[in-house]
């Protein structure tokens, strides 16, 4: 959970926002509150709190043009659904120092975590695949676990404001808000009104910290241990991993983990291909949505259908929908591993002819042409036996166009050929990959071999758990094995579009 990527991993497919020193922290939370509560000249009390007084830039104008600023405030004051009173939102200067530290602290943690002492909580998503009873949004639940180091709390529930706050730096531009639902927040203040009998022009306070809880989205769910003193954070995260496979072993309740701040309602899946986009018209792009005859999606093909197996056919429709990285990549690796046999065949037979000779095709397994090779060649069997690996880079040597994989890659993913050119991953070591530079045909063979291997280690990584070798973590590894998928999906897809078909 603790391995992140290099800077070099960093700019591929996006740039992974950073946190600072807590001075700059501190400052940028001051910033969220005065975008979220709509006040951007809070006033300072005491030196102890900042006071923020709800959307008064828009009753007091904001953009300093009287016109804009007039308008703005009768729009805001002839809303009925608003409050009534003057709400003052409170923090004190101690409380944002606090929050800062801790978000500083859990940098080097993924984006949607945070940890102060002998505590964890991350964002976690419910991915139950049945509509059994399960708590209503909102609410929490707390379950006591006792450790060999004493009792520790879990608690399953919305997260706190420090995570929210966490969640919101680590975002940026219009999406930084939307952890929030401001109309949560009008519906609790007019509530409070209510129940205190506040009328409009009435002042009332109330803490940022609870208006942050208010203004959480509902969907937002966190898990929260909070252990015995002196327990560190690697037995709390094994717990955390222990707690949701009980209740997933009693329930059948997944909680998985979110690991992508961008990606807080939905799990990661794959690098979309839409290749129509970057090939129609710029009127049709423009269309799409708008209910046009070619406003959607495959309303019209730029390319003919081509026959190809069957089987293979299907794989790839499966790989293309799957909605994670791993299903995704093995969906992909299944259409390259049909035809590897062959390949490995069809690239000893063109050996064995080189050298003056003759492989004849076994009628049973074709494997074991690897005998006759042998003795053909002079050399040991073992040389030429059969390997996943031999057979992948024969199949990529014979097929692969590397002009079409680098223009694919750089066309559709911004910094995916820089990736795979000094990228790595935090549960393999992998070949890095210079797609750009210009070869003669020799280190263009050597490339597409170091490619297969490229390929073939990441599908041994997934597929295999030994305990005793660097392995791939499921859910923790997924926004890593992502970025991998494009390199096997373009390789299975030039064995089934044909050349002069794709674009």
């Amino acid at each position: 959970m603790e391995d992140h990527p290099s800077e070099a991993e960093q700019s591929a497919f996006g740039q992974m926002s950073t946190l600072s020193d807590v001075r700059e922290v501190a400052e940028a939370i001051i910033g969220v509150l005065s975008d979220l509560f709509i006040d951007h000249e809070p006033k300072t009390e005491s030196e102890q709190r900042v006071v923020f007084v709800v959307s008064a830039s828009l009753e007091r104008g904001g953009t300093g043009v009287d016109e804009i600023d007039r308008v703005l405030r009768e729009k805001y004051l002839g809303f009925d659904e608003r409050p009534r009173a003057g709400w003052e939102v409170e923090i004190s200067f101690d409380e944002v120092v606090d929050l800062a530290q801790v978000l500083v602290a859990s940098k080097e943690r993924p984006d949607t975590q945070i940890a102060r002492s002998s505590t964890l909580e991350m964002i976690v998503r419910d991915e139950t695949p049945h509509s059994a009873p399960t708590a209503a949004t909102g609410t929490r639940t707390v379950h006591k676990v006792q450790t060999s180091g004493g009792e520790c709390t879990v608690t399953v529930g919305p997260p706190s404001a420090d995570l929210l706050l966490c969640l919101v730096l680590r975002l940026s531009g219009f999406e930084r808000l939307a952890v929030f639902d401001r109309q949560r927040l009008f519906g609790f203040l007019m509530e409070q009104e209510q129940q205190r009998g506040l009328t409009e022009g009435a002042t009332a306070r109330v803490s940022a910290r609870r208006l942050l809880n208010v203004m959480a989205q509902p969907e937002l769910l966190s898990l929260r241990l909070k252990g015995p003193r002196g327990v560190d954070r690697a037995e709390l995260e094994r717990l955390a991993t222990a707690f949701r496979v009980r209740l997933a072993y009693e329930s059948d309740v997944v909680l998985a983990p979110v690991l992508d701040v961008n990606r807080l309602d939905k799990s990661p899946s794959q690098p979309r291909f839409i290749r129509q986009l970057h090939f129609r018209a710029p009127e049709f792009v423009e269309a799409i949505g708008q209910g046009t005859p070619t406003g959607f999606m495959g309303d019209r093909l730029l390319g003919r259908p081509t026959v190809a197996d069957e089987e293979l056919s299907l794989r790839y429709l499966r790989a293309i929908a799957a909605t994670d990285p791993f299903a995704a990549f093995m969906g992909y690796y299944h259409v390259l591993e049909y035809q590897m046999e062959d390949a490995w065949f069809d690239s000893l037979h063109k050996r064995v002819a080189t050298a003056g000779g003759a492989l004849q095709r076994p009628a049973d397994d074709i494997r074991s042409a690897a005998s006759a090779a042998a003795r053909l060649l002079g050399i040991r069997e073992k040389e030429v036996r059969f390997t996943e690996l031999r057979a992948l880079q024969a199949l990529l040597e014979s097929r692969l166009d590397l002009h079409g994989l680098t223009a694919d890659l750089s066309r559709h993913h911004d910094g995916a050929v820089d990736y795979f050119a000094a990228g790595g991953l935090p549960f393999v070591e992998v070949q890095q990959l210079d797609l750009t530079s210009t070869q003669d045909s020799a280190g263009r063979m050597r490339l597409k071999g170091e490619i297969a291997r490229r390929i073939y280690t990441v599908r041994c990584a997934i597929t295999h758990s030994k305990a005793s070798s660097s392995r791939y973590s499921p859910y923790t590894d997924d926004l890593y094995l992502g970025r991998e998928i494009p390199l096997v999906r373009i390789a299975a897809e030039q064995l089934l579009i044909p050349a002069d078909q794709r674009f």
